[in-house]
């Protein structure tokens, strides 16, 4: 297969199909540069469309004119924060982007300071460093996206040296600060993670000590540019956030600076603004197919230096790239449909396929799977579903077939399991798939998205594990409760794989029940487990309703108190952004199930959804 410089494949137009997969910040519309200083400060706001790249004055200012201030966004808002007028400033203004209009929505910073950096995941915000540096210099406070409260976050962790005029990247899973003035000026970089809110020093420096640096963050890789040491600079470091190594992929900015801004859509940074001396209104762009820079040619309304810039607005169908996936803030947007293949009806094997749709939640059949089959499981990416292991005619499978979402049709992948095996568990990132466990081993596969070569992780689950649900972050695939060789319904345990190492553990939250042949939903903020067997094999048939909840950003586990409808064990299940749909099963007394139960990811509220189209259980479920 072709590849680019990330070994990925690229089709007839030259888009880049996995930026936009399950991991991908989908476009926004536009990116906003406000506020700065030139002989004064500014309220300016620019909006660059990143349709078509050009530059205009929306309408709204920022309600004070300051520089030295940072932004972040969640899908509804960007939030303009700190700054210097003078004296230092604590204001938060909230720029509406479905309306462009900007209002001081209450919170403000618990100190006033300035020259600080931001970044943020789907549920809050975060702004580390800033000046007057031996007061604040180190402070990091935590804005909620759903309250807007301001507060340090509960841990308290600060970063590991106070610092100003430095810049901040981030992942799904990680924030990353990197260099600033102390004086004098440092290549540290400091990482806050998500899921505990502590701050460590991950290992890596950016390449020279510098301030007044900006960053974007693409989907593999945070790019820290420009910047003073002095002298002005245009390097471009890049932090690949994989194995958290720093480089200098080869490109800089068409002019040295300082005191710039930059952001992002699923194909590009922008770098605006700066001072060179003198002071600029350039925009460079950073293309992240492969790594050139270039002048698109819009500019600044008016050169300036100290701005701070967010993306955000309607998701939009970005230069040919399907709308999918995830939003600029790593919300997931929309998925096209659900599979729901094979398993076991009465009598025996199956191969029905039946489609749901996730915009009208309906059920149609998809044709026939290409073998009769049971207790295979499944994962995708953006191209494709892989369907592995299972069992058929009495005998376990090692093969993966893979289902192409453009035309639903099958074939063999390149490679198979390296041994046969059921009810294994598959999770996947943007890059590679994992499929773990199931009887009789203990083992992780890793298949290669870019080749579909097949190798060992690192790394084994715990113990021989099989029939337990899945959830995953583009950082974290969870395996929960399951059948081990000497406990086959009390295993409660979560574990966890690491993406970036492949080490495996065990968060520390697990199942309040044990269960086995239990099924698993994923959105961005929550997992959700249902159902399951907890009853020894052979009987008596003890089954489980009950669905559990584990808050992805902390990976506690609750009971939401909504159930399934019906007691059942070996369903299938698979999700959008807004639904996980459970599928199938076997119940007491009736066996296989057609039954479908609907649950709400933002409020756990369970409901009825039209039944599969036959009734079977040990089903492999996929969505594109």
């Amino acid at each position: 297969m072709p590849g680019d410089i990330f070994g990925l494949r690229t089709n007839s137009s030259k888009i880049y199909d996995k930026q936009v997969d399950n991991t991908w910040p989908e476009s926004a519309n536009y990116g906003y540069f406000a506020g700065g200083a030139i002989s004064a400060r500014v309220c300016t706001i620019d909006r660059i469309d990143f349709s078509n790249e050009t530059v205009s004055l929306p309408g709204p200012s920022l309600t004070q004119a300051r520089n030295s201030l940072a932004a972040v966004s969640n899908s509804n808002y960007g939030y303009f924060v700190g700054g210097f007028f003078p004296p230092y400033v604590n204001t938060i203004d909230r720029l509406d982007f479905s309306n462009e209009t900007v209002s001081l929505p209450g919170p403000s910073l618990t100190q006033a300071r300035s020259g600080l950096a931001a970044v943020s995941n789907s549920n809050y915000g975060y702004f580390g460093g800033g000046s007057p540096i031996p007061v604040v210099g180190n402070t990091i406070d935590r804005i909620d996206f759903s309250s807007e409260t301001v507060a340090v976050p509960p841990v308290g962790d600060q970063l590991t040296q106070a610092r100003s005029d430095l810049a901040a990247a981030s992942n799904s899973n990680y924030g990353y600060f990197a260099g600033g003035s102390v004086p004098p000026y440092v290549c540290t970089i400091d990482r806050i993670d998500f899921s505990s809110e502590t701050v460590s020093l991950p290992g890596p420096s950016i390449f020279q000590a510098r301030w007044g640096l900006a960053a974007v963050s693409a989907l593999n890789y945070g790019y820290f540019a420009g910047g003073n040491t002095p002298p002005y600079v245009n390097t471009i470091d890049r932090l690949d956030f994989s194995n958290e190594t720093v480089s200098l992929p080869g490109p800089s900015l068409t002019q040295a600076r300082n005191s710039l801004a930059a952001v992002s859509n699923s194909n590009y940074g922008y770098f605006a603004g700066g001072n060179t001396p003198p002071y600029v209104n350039t925009i460079d762009r950073l293309d992240f197919s492969n790594e050139t820079v270039s002048l698109p040619g819009p500019s600044l309304t008016q050169a300036r230096y100290t701005l701070a810039a967010v993306s955000g607005g309607t998701k939009i169908n970005a230069k040919g790239f399907k709308k999918h996936k995830t939003d600029i803030s790593g919300n997931p947007i929309s998925k096209s449909y659900g599979y729901f293949v094979g398993g076991f009806s009465s009598p025996g094997y199956d191969n029905d396929v039946d489609r749901l749709d996730f915009s009208t939640g309906s059920m149609s059949q998809a044709g026939a799977y290409p073998s009769y089959i049971g207790a295979i499981r499944a994962l995708s990416n953006l191209n494709y579903g892989y369907f592995a292991g299972g069992e058929y005619s009495g005998s376990n499978s090692a093969d993966i077939l893979r289902i192409d979402f453009s035309n639903e049709s099958y074939s063999a992948a390149n490679n198979n399991l390296p041994s046969e095996r059921d009810r294994l568990g598959a999770v996947s990132n943007s890059n590679y798939g994992y499929f773990a466990g199931g009887f009789p081993t203990n083992a992780i596969d890793r298949m290669d998205f870019s080749n579909e070569s097949i190798s060992s992780a690192i790394n084994s689950l715990p113990t021989i594990l099989s029939s337990m649900a899945v959830s995953m972050t583009p950082n974290y695939g969870y395996f929960a409760g399951g059948s081990t060789p000497t406990d086959y319904y009390n295993w409660t345990l979560i574990s966890r794989i690491d993406f970036s190492n492949e080490t495996v553990s065990t968060p520390g939250n697990n199942l309040s029940e044990g269960r086995t042949r239990l099924g698993g939903v994923t959105d961005s903020n929550y997992g959700y487990f249902g159902a399951g067997h907890k009853g020894p094999p052979g009987g008596p048939f003890p089954q489980s309703a009950l669905v559990e909840k584990m808050d992805l950003s902390n990976e506690t586990v609750s009971s939401p108190g909504n159930n399934l409808s019906q007691a059942r064990l070996a369903l299938a299940a698979t999700s959008d952004s807004n639904y996980g749909y459970f599928g199938g099963g076997a119940a007491p007394n009736t066996l296989a199930r057609n039954t479908v139960d609907r649950i709400d990811m933002s409020s756990g509220t369970v409901s009825p959804s039209p039944g599969l189209n036959k009734s079977r259980y040990d089903s492999a479920a996929v969505s594109n």
